[in-house]
């Protein structure tokens, strides 16, 4: 047996038979849910051209009197977990994952001398990352453990789009990508092996190549790439647009054309229990 095989080996045997000897858990196992921020990206920005659009339009089309407003999506919750293998006493390597998910409806209302009508813009991104994660683990006495983790994560990730007036103009797309993350996070024993936890946690994630379909509900659809794009029109100086498309568009007006990026950067307020084996 030569060296690097004596080596490893040796790491083997410590990272499975070290934490026992001295009293630590080999595996812990953690299960949380809480709240969750994200920035959107061009969803947020691409969803206000939309009511910024319409608002210009249909005031040219003789509505003058209009109330409400965009509001972008940022709020939402999240629920999770990770199975970590401790390589010391205070070191682990976790395997986990996470369902996030916001949404936002926003109402705009436009009125006549003889008619009103309302449309209604909803925002509902979502993501599921499978992550990789390296946990350190600081005991504050005998109750209390500081733990902390970073590490990277793969997104398979949503973004659905509506506009309702009439009828629902729905947009469906996906996209995966590669995000990272970290967090900080407090562990109180309950009893034996159970823990409460609770903890602060941060992520970076910018995701573009949506694809998917458009629905318009009652008169057919298309399939295609969701882009974000920058133009003028004559009653309006400058809009941010998104919308799915089969090419991208061009012509004149048109500031820049680009994929559309939807930002799941954010961070997340969680409690959860932890079992520690």
């Amino acid at each position: 047996m030569n060296k690097k095989i004596r080596s490893g080996v040796l790491f083997l045997l410590l990272s499975v038979f070290l934490p026992k000897a001295m009293n630590a858990a080999v595996l812990t196992i953690r299960f949380y849910g809480g709240g969750t921020y994200l920035q959107g990206g061009d969803l947020n920005s691409g969803m206000k051209g939309w009511a910024d659009y319409y608002k210009a339009l249909y005031r040219t089309y003789g509505y003058p009197q209009q109330s409400g407003s965009f509001a972008p999506v940022h709020l939402g919750f999240e629920a999770g977990g990770d199975i970590i293998f401790h390589l010391t006493t205070r070191l682990g390597i976790g395997l986990g994952g996470e369902y996030l998910k916001a949404t936002k409806t926003s109402t705009l209302a436009f009125q006549s001398t003889s008619s009103n009508f309302t449309m209604t813009f909803i925002g509902e991104p979502s993501a599921i990352p499978a992550k990789l994660s390296l946990f350190y683990f600081l005991p504050l006495g005998k109750r209390v453990t500081v733990s902390l983790h970073a590490g990277a994560g793969y997104y398979s990730a949503k973004a659905r789009l509506i506009a309702r007036t009439n009828f629902d103009y729905i947009i469906d797309s996906s996209a995966k990508g590669i995000g990272y993350h970290g967090g900080l996070g407090l562990e109180w024993k309950l009893f034996s092996k159970f823990y409460f936890l609770i903890e602060g946690a941060a992520r970076y994630a910018v995701l573009s190549g949506f694809e998917g379909k458009v629905t318009m509900v009652g008169l057919g659809g298309w399939n295609g790439k969701l882009y974000y794009w920058g133009a003028t029109a004559s009653f309006l100086d400058k809009f941010n647009y998104i919308d799915l498309l089969i090419g991208a568009p061009g012509g004149t007006g048109f500031l820049f054309v680009r994929e559309a990026k939807i930002d799941f950067s954010g961070f997340s307020l969680r409690a959860g229990f932890v079992i520690k084996l």
